[in-house]
């Protein structure tokens, strides 16, 4: 079996577990190797499964850190287009989270989807006023009583 190494130290990773997925941490840093399956897992744990992810990367770059899964040279980029970078395997195999990233990551799929959810609400609406109906708030319901 191929031991892993972190990417930073050199060091041998070590079973265990980010966001309740399987994962391999280092000992030093806490930084850690999840395959990609284990990444999409821990996004849905806070993304409804009804709406739609999008794209995951953005503003793409290489980096300097060796993947610990083949180690060619990582990239870098924007996780989901929000402040948050990752590094991933140039071959797909996984990313590198640093520590605390899995937390960073939930946060951000539960705003996505908070975000999508209040779109698509707006949309809703919107379609309704735009086939004549009554839009719901009180202030339109009051211009409707009075407009008569």
């Amino acid at each position: 079996m191929i031991q892993l190494k972190c990417p930073h130290h050199s060091q041998t990773l070590e079973d265990s577990t980010t966001a309740g997925e399987p994962s391999l941490r280092c000992s030093t840093c806490k930084g850690a190797w999840v395959p990609s399956e284990t990444l999409d897992a821990i996004e849905d744990r806070a993304f409804d499964q009804e709406l739609v992810k999008g794209q995951r990367r953005y503003g793409e770059h290489p980096t300097e850190l060796p993947c610990p899964h083949c180690g060619d040279k990582m990239s870098r980029f924007r996780y989901r287009g929000y402040s948050l970078e990752l590094d991933a395997c140039p071959r797909g195999a996984g990313f590198w989270l640093e520590h605390g990233e899995d937390r960073d990551i939930q946060t951000v799929m539960k705003r996505r989807a908070s975000n999508l959810r209040r779109a698509g609400f707006a949309q809703k609406q919107w379609n309704r006023v735009r086939r004549g109906g009554k839009s719901g708030s009180l202030l339109d319901r009051l211009k409707d009583l009075f407009s008569r």
